[in-house]
């Protein structure tokens, strides 16, 4: 498997960042969109031909993971989304949702509601919250917002999260029930996390033999601690890197 990150927080010299996540799987597989248009930016530099992706998967409804949809024209690629992902969301009571109507894009929509398995890429969409740490400076509708919109991908034994908002804990736990998985890739959410939360989830990884790339969201300790605990299994990317994964 090839791995592309095309928008990240932090970028290799001569690359655009941006709070966002954006990655390209085997050329032909979008994960996420960033939320501005420096995934297409970042991708020309990298001379990918944007022609050959024929997915976008939206892992949640929030601007740094769907706005660069904006940006993007090439209709023959359909975009997965989560029904529930196109409602106003809120972070901190400012607008943090997709700021634009997906329908007037002109893309093909296929909104998704349950786990499903789509040319084998598995879509999770109900992780239950074995432990609760929603966090509460996200809203809809005038409520916490619990996620439900969130997707989760597993392509052969590579686990994708966007940001983790159900708990990368829960996503893991829920996900090692009936599959198996050997990495671990994208956003945990774990900034300004407490330090014990942070160390249980390294402890989790590490039972797990899990390779993990941290990315967007993860936050400086967590990756700290995390390259201390796993050493060489956890792998640094930044905007502009590529992998290729057995």
């Amino acid at each position: 498997m090839n791995l592309k990150v095309l928008c990240n927080d932090k970028a290799r010299e001569g690359f655009y960042s941006e709070h966002g996540l954006s990655i390209l799987i085997d050329d032909k597989i979008l994960f996420d969109t960033g939320q501005t248009d420096v995934f297409l930016k970042n991708g020309r530099i990298m001379n990918i031909d944007f022609e050959k992706i024929e997915k976008i998967i939206i892992s949640h409804g929030h601007y740094d993971h769907a706005g660069g949809l904006k940006y993007w024209d090439n209709v023959d690629a359909t975009v997965y989304i989560h029904k529930e992902a196109v409602v106003q969301k809120y972070s901190q009571n400012k607008p943090a949702g997709i700021p634009f109507e997906l329908e007037k894009t002109g893309l093909e929509i296929r909104y998704l509601r349950d786990d499903i398995t789509i040319d084998k890429i598995q879509f999770i969409n109900s992780v239950p919250l074995f432990e609760n740490i929603i966090d509460k400076n996200f809203t809809k509708n005038g409520e916490y917002d619990l996620f439900e919109d969130e997707i989760n991908i597993v392509i052969e034994d590579k686990l994708f999260t966007g940001c983790a908002h159900r708990g990368i804990e829960n996503i893991i736990e829920y996900v090692l029930e009936n599959r198996k998985v050997n990495y671990v890739i994208g956003g945990f959410h774990l900034v300004n996390s407490p330090l014990g939360r942070i160390e249980r989830i390294a402890k989790l990884f590490f039972e797990n033999d899990l390779y993990i790339i941290p990315l967007h969201c993860t936050g400086r300790d967590a990756v700290e601690i995390f390259k201390k605990k796993l050493k060489e299994k956890c792998v640094i990317l930044q905007a502009g890197d590529e992998l290729r994964l057995p």
